[in-house]
């Protein structure tokens, strides 16, 4: 009789698990259609640059311009990263995932870190973009890595949201995000939990300065709480 491939009964590891479910996901990814309508929604902040530039030098542009470009951040790390921790949930297609012997974690977590890097470079690389054709300046490094920060800050809240509420994951995202806005502008201490007032005050700090890395600690404290909210309710989830 043929010995069994010890191989086909080894217990993957949570590593391995978390590795093979981020490739199976970027390839999805790839093959679908989510990937050129993002990067359709990318390229807004770009034309709204070169409107800017068409109609001269009015005011302070560079708020204005980063301000259109969080509602760009407010939707894409929703639409690639809610929307498909949702649907594997709500359709059940994560069950088999959930029957093979690898920790429940691996599969959000391997969704996250395979749809997060996308989202992160198509709101940097739109950023850059609009400003260049808008301002006609490269912005701040500094702009550019609050606005990364901030695009994986996103991503793991709309983790956590999609694993809380998996059927309406990607558009109370997208409305918790807007309430973020509300939020950031508030004189409050409140507008510590919004994502907009840090990104803010680490892209035009005020001339007095700004504690770039309070505001760093803050975000991952609010996107660190939604992750690990997900990961705690999906522990929870029946097969």
């Amino acid at each position: 009789m043929t010995e069994p491939d010890p191989r086909s009964t080894m217990t993957p590891t949570a590593a391995g698990a978390v590795g093979t479910i981020a490739a199976i996901t970027l390839r999805r990814l790839l093959r679908g259609r989510t990937l050129w309508v993002a990067g359709v929604i990318a390229l807004v902040p770009v034309a709204f640059g070169a409107v800017l530039r068409s109609v001269g030098p009015q005011g302070d542009l560079a708020d204005e311009l980063l301000t259109f470009q969080m509602l760009v951040l407010a939707v894409l790390p929703p639409m690639f990263i809610a929307s498909s921790i949702g649907e594997e949930i709500e359709d059940r297609t994560i069950t088999y995932l959930w029957s093979r012997p690898i920790p429940r974690w691996a599969v959000v977590v391997g969704k996250l870190l395979a749809l997060a890097p996308p989202s992160v470079a198509l709101v940097v690389v739109s950023w850059h973009l609009g400003c260049s054709l808008g301002l006609e300046a490269v912005p701040p490094l500094r702009s550019h890595l609050a606005l990364a920060g901030a695009a994986a800050v996103v991503s793991a809240i709309a983790t956590g949201i999609a694993v809380l509420v998996p059927r309406h994951g990607m558009a109370l995202t997208i409305g918790y995000m807007l309430l973020d806005f509300w939020l950031g502008i508030m004189p409050a201490s409140i507008q510590n939990l919004s994502v907009l007032h840090h990104v803010l005050a680490i892209s035009f700090p005020p001339p007095e300065g700004s504690d770039v890395l309070t505001a760093a600690i803050w975000m991952a404290v609010v996107g660190g709480g939604w992750l690990g909210a997900g990961l705690w309710r999906i522990r929870g989830l029946e097969a």
